[in-house]
């Protein structure tokens, strides 16, 4: 039993990280990214070489580097929070 939970949470996982992620280019169902620093780190885009620009549900979200990926995906909630309070503003 304990591995077959532990099969299907490793599926679950997998999953999620596929569709939460993409490169697809936008269609009129993505929200433009409307600004112009990292989400992250706050630094300017291009600012560390062409931004790095994924598709998180309905949102686009730029990058000013790889590790900011990484770090926004460890907690996506909280970033698309973050930039949901920017907009706001």
């Amino acid at each position: 039993m304990k591995n077959s939970a532990q099969r299907l949470a490793v599926l679950c996982i997998a999953l999620l990280a596929t569709a939460c992620g993409s490169t697809k280019p936008l269609d009129g169902n993505v929200k433009a990214y409307p600004l112009d620093r990292c989400l992250v780190m706050d630094a300017p885009l291009g600012s560390m070489g062409d931004p790095i620009v994924k598709v998180y549900g309905d949102q686009e979200v730029k990058f000013c580097c790889q590790p900011c990926v990484a770090e926004f995906e460890a907690n996506p909630a909280a970033y698309l929070a973050k930039l949901e309070e920017a907009q706001r503003d």
